[in-house]
């Protein structure tokens, strides 16, 4: 929990601080943020169509994309409390961290994003079922295969992100030196397998690399560990790129 000293004004309780920090960042419950977001500018960072996904929209919420947040910093009010939320915490995060290094100290993300939110203020609880089945039927429609090797186009995975879960399986320098899609996961290829040992088989993941060859190994990889719904981002980050999407580095 935040020290006192530490302790944004506005998200306390009774004179204690309602943020923690057990995730590493500073998270209010989905609850609190129900209760309390008419006191603050509260964001939801996911783009556009998520908010007619199975998940909705938090009632309150203004949507200003992850992307155009974190380029538009100088418009918000360093004065005004700040509560942010995504799919599942992941992203707001990830600009609530971003924004404390900028200077900011009101803000903070809702733990577990909209997945908690349906649950914990709607009573949703068959929710991520839903969710899952949904996405993993947009991801199968989209996929096809070069090579054998299960892929989806940039432009499409632009225009579903939220809807799978990103994984870059780059190393971080290159992030640096090439840029990076903000809403992708950093997870090298090396550690993949490691690291998606404790994911869902059934979830729906999007793979990208630098140009496509690592992410179809790791797509291959995945598929011979159970993994049920995996694609390559076609072409990687230069393929992104070459699409005119944007990054950030």
């Amino acid at each position: 929990m935040l020290a006192a000293a530490q302790t944004p004004s506005f998200f306390t309780d009774n004179g204690e601080s309602v943020v923690s920090f057990d995730n590493g960042q500073p998270e209010v419950t989905a609850s609190w943020a129900a209760a309390h977001h008419d006191g603050a500018r509260f964001i939801d960072v996911r783009e556009p169509h998520e908010l007619n996904g199975p998940l909705g929209a938090a009632a309150g919420a203004q949507n200003v994309p992850l992307v155009q947040l974190l380029s538009q910093q100088e418009t918000l009010d360093p004065a005004q409390p700040l509560m942010l939320i995504c799919r599942s915490g992941r992203r707001s995060a990830l600009a609530a961290s971003t924004l404390r290094r900028s200077g900011w100290t009101d803000v903070v993300s809702v733990e577990g994003g909209m997945l908690a939110w349906n649950l914990e203020v709607l009573g949703n609880g068959h929710i991520e079922e839903t969710e899952r089945i949904a996405n993993t039927s947009r991801l199968q429609e989209a996929t096809y295969r070069t090579n054998g090797i299960a892929e989806v186009s940039a432009r499409w995975v632009s225009e579903n992100v939220g809807h799978f879960r990103l994984i870059d399986v780059r190393q971080p320098a290159e992030l640096q030196q090439t840029g990076y899609v903000p809403q992708a996961e950093n997870v090298p290829l090396g550690q993949l397998m490691q690291t998606a040992a404790t994911w869902p088989r059934e979830q729906p993941l999007v793979i990208m690399c630098a140009s496509g060859g690592r992410s179809g190994r790791a797509v291959m990889a995945l598929a011979n560990a159970g993994f049920s719904v995996a694609s390559s981002l076609e072409g990687g980050i230069y393929g992104w790129r070459a699409a005119g999407l944007p990054t950030v580095k």
